[in-house]
C-alpha cells in the first residue's frame, strides 16, 4: 500500500473519560480503496475510534485527517458532507419510515449544499446492490435484523461517502447471513470504495481485509498483513489465546 493515497490519518489521537483514556495516543493511516480492518478486545476503543473520527464525539487531542484536510473541529454532518459515513453495531434506522424514505433521508442528509437532490432510480439502483430492492415500500421495523444491517449500509451508500465505517456489522447475524454481508463488502470494496471495518470475528477480519490492525486499551498493538497480525507473538498471547502457528491457520 505504499504507493496509494493515504485518505484518512490519525496522529496522536487521545479520547479521554475523566481521566481513562479509551483512545490512547493512536496513529495510523488508512489507504484508498483498500479494506482496513480493526480488531481488539472488548472496550479496547474501537467504537470509541470510529466516534471520534466521525464526531459523533470529538477527540480530546490529537488531529484527524481526511484527504489532507484536518477534520478534528468539524460537526458531524460535516464529515458526512466530506464524505464519511458509518454504521452502528445495532441497527440504527427510521424504524416508522419506508425503505425508500430512510434512503431519501440518507442522500439529503449527504450532500453537499448546493447539490442536486438524489434522484430514485439512484437509490433503487443502490437498494438493488444491496439486495434490497424488492422490499422498497416495507416499513423498515418489519425487516430482519439482517436486512436492517443491510438497510444502515444502504443509507451510509445514499450519502455517497469517500471512506465507509463498519461497526461489527456481522455482530448477531447467523453465518450465512454474515456471508451474505462479507460478500456484500467486498462488491462494495471492488467498486473503489475504502472501507474502515470493526469486526470482532477475526476469521472474517483476516479473510477480508488488506491489512489488519489490533488495539489494545486505546493504543496500537499490531499493524499489517493479515498474515503478520495472525501471527504476532503479542497479538497471540493477549488477544487470540492460541498457541503459535506458521501460516494464517484459518
Amino acid at each position: 500500500m505504499e504507493d496509494k493515497k493515504v485518505i484518512l490519518e490519525t496522529k496522536n489521537a487521545y479520547r479521554y473519560f475523566g481521566s481513562y483514556a479509551a483512545v490512547n495516543d493512536l496513529s495510523f493511516q488508512i489507504f484508498e480503496n483498500e479494506i482496513l480492518g480493526v480488531a481488539g478486545p472488548n472496550g479496547s476503543g474501537k467504537t470509541t475510534l470510529m466516534n471520534i473520527i466521525t464526531q459523533v464525539i470529538p477527540p480530546s487531542r490529537g488531529e484527524i485527517i481526511f484527504n489532507g484536510q484536518p477534520i478534528q473541529n468539524f460537526k458531524a454532518h460535516d464529515i458526512c458532507h466530506l464524505g464519511i459515513a458509518r454504521t452502528y453495531q445495532q441497527p440504527m434506522i427510521f424504524a416508522t419510515l419506508s425503505v425508500m424514505d430512510n434512503m431519501m433521508i440518507g442522500a439529503t442528509f449527504g450532500k453537499k449544499k448546493g447539490g442536486d437532490r438524489a434522484r430514485i432510480d439512484e437509490l433503487e439502483q443502490i437498494l438493488k446492490f444491496i439486495g434490497l430492492d424488492g422490499k422498497k415500500e416495507m416499513i423498515a421495523d418489519k425487516l430482519l435484523v439482517s436486512e436492517k444491517k443491510k438497510l444502515m449500509i444502504a443509507i451510509a451508500l445514499a450519502t455517497k461517502p469517500k471512506l465507509l465505517i463498519l461497526d461489527e456489522p456481522c455482530a448477531g447475524l447467523t453465518t450465512i447471513e454474515s456471508k451474505e454481508i462479507i460478500q456484500l463488502i467486498e462488491r462494495i470494496n471492488k467498486q473503489g470504495m475504502t472501507v474502515l471495518l470493526i469486526e470482532h470475528n477475526m476469521q472474517v477480519l483476516m479473510n477480508i481485509s488488506h491489512r489488519v490492525m489490533i488495539i489494545d486499551q486505546g493504543s496500537k498493538m499490531c499493524e499489517g498483513t493479515p498474515e503478520y497480525v495472525y501471527n504476532n507473538e503479542q497479538v497471540i498471547e493477549k488477544y487470540l489465546g492460541r498457541k503459535k502457528k506458521k501460516g494464517v491457520d484459518l
